[in-house]
């Protein structure tokens, strides 16, 4: 089933659910007129779908398939979601519509979803696979809470091993080979710029992408990160975390390379005239003054790396390689944290520490000499009676 939001005036929308064909084919639908805002208009396109689903609009359903839940779910989250997250639980929709998507949710068994595992498994990566069977467990939930299923199909079946990827970053000499290149590179500057920016931060792909030059103090040296750009969305948005707002100090070099590309975009402007598309004051753009975009970056990279002589990576790679080399040089854990925006020192400890193969020896040392000095004060109380005299 399926449903849509349609406004009818100021702070006035309609709420239209399909509800399928009678005996003589004609198209049925339930509307609702609700007044307020799209968000009020939207819930109440959930819940209209949920009381369909249930068969409590004026006609007896068929059974409610696999397909039509998970296009509920998706339809009831469809504002709330960031788009990122919305584009991943659709392919995940479709992944199990297309296999299991004709089968009635109630009469659904353990059986049915692991031998849909199996194929996933054969289409997906593992970490992908898994993905996709927590959004499916998600989506049951979902319906659950809503009486539109009342067992759990998925109950007993165990979740694909998502491998994690390991993580492969450069070397600091790896990383100075690189820029190296890069200084000399027949190149566009917002690219140079680009790369070294990341390397320099460990900004991630979408933070870059929507940094404007408001954001960046080329005296003080300091880049903020208020916002990311979503590919799948084409859109610009806060950040997830709190943690994910913050100030990152940059070095001399990289405001130098800054400063380079920042003349080379006002002469683009220049020539591009009336046609420029920013309005946002982006750092970073195209010719016609558009988002850079992540196909060209990621096509510029793995030439960049084949023509400098270093193992070609992912771009998110360079965020690994910055917090690698930070960790090798002693830096604190909790500033690698604060300047990678995660969540947590725990996070960046899990992901980093197993790059530190010196790390433990530390560790060891200390311990060593702890448990020798007890021995040794050990073996001194032993020989010694009352008082303190020897025996």
């Amino acid at each position: 089933m399926r449903g849509h939001v349609r406004r009818r005036g100021k702070d006035s929308w309609q709420v239209i659910v399909y509800l399928g064909k009678d005996e003589n084919g004609k198209k049925l639908y339930r509307s609702q007129t609700v007044r307020g805002t799209r968000q009020d208009a939207e819930r109440a396109l959930a819940e209209l779908l949920v009381k369909a689903h249930r068969g409590e609009l004026g006609r007896a359903p068929r059974g409610l398939t696999v397909a039509g839940l998970l296009n509920a779910w998706v339809e009831a989250h469809r504002r709330s979601w960031r788009p990122n997250t919305l584009a991943n639980k659709r392919t995940a929709a479709r992944a199990w519509g297309r296999l299991i998507g004709h089968l009635e949710v109630e009469r659904l068994t353990p059986a049915d979803v692991e031998l849909a595992l199996a194929r996933l498994a054969e289409e997906y990566a593992p970490s992908t696979a898994k993905e996709v069977f927590s959004s499916f467990r998600q989506a049951l939930r979902w319906a659950r809470k809503r009486k539109l299923l009342h067992h759990d199909p998925t109950e007993g079946v165990p979740a694909p091993r998502g491998e994690t990827q390991e993580i492969t970053p450069w070397t600091g000499e790896e990383a100075a080979r690189f820029l190296e290149y890069l200084e000399k590179a027949r190149m566009r500057k917002a690219y140079k710029a680009f790369f070294r920016l990341a390397l320099a931060t460990g900004m991630r792909l979408g933070e870059l992408q929507a940094l404007r030059w408001q954001d960046v103090d080329l005296k003080r040296g300091e880049v903020c990160v208020r916002r990311t750009y979503s590919e799948a969305g084409k859109c610009f948005h806060e950040p997830k975390t709190k943690k994910a707002r913050r100030r990152i100090p940059i070095d001399p070099v990289t405001t130098a390379w800054l400063r380079e590309w920042r003349k080379e975009q006002l002469e683009e402007r220049l020539r591009a005239g009336e046609g420029w598309a920013d309005r946002e004051g982006l750092v970073f753009t195209t010719r016609k003054g558009t988002v850079v975009d992540r196909d060209d970056l990621l096509r510029a990279l793995r030439r960049a790396c084949r023509e400098a002589g270093v193992p070609g990576i992912r771009f998110h790679d360079l965020r690994h390689t910055h917090a690698s080399l930070l960790l090798r040089q002693n830096v604190h854990p909790k500033v690698v944290q604060e300047r990678l925006g995660h969540a947590s020192v725990k996070t960046t400890l899990d992901l980093y520490s197993h790059l530190l193969p010196g790390a433990q020896e530390p560790a060891v040392r200390a311990v060593a000499e702890l448990l020798d000095r007890r021995i040794d004060s050990g073996l001194t109380t032993a020989t010694e009676g009352p008082g303190g005299k020897r025996e």
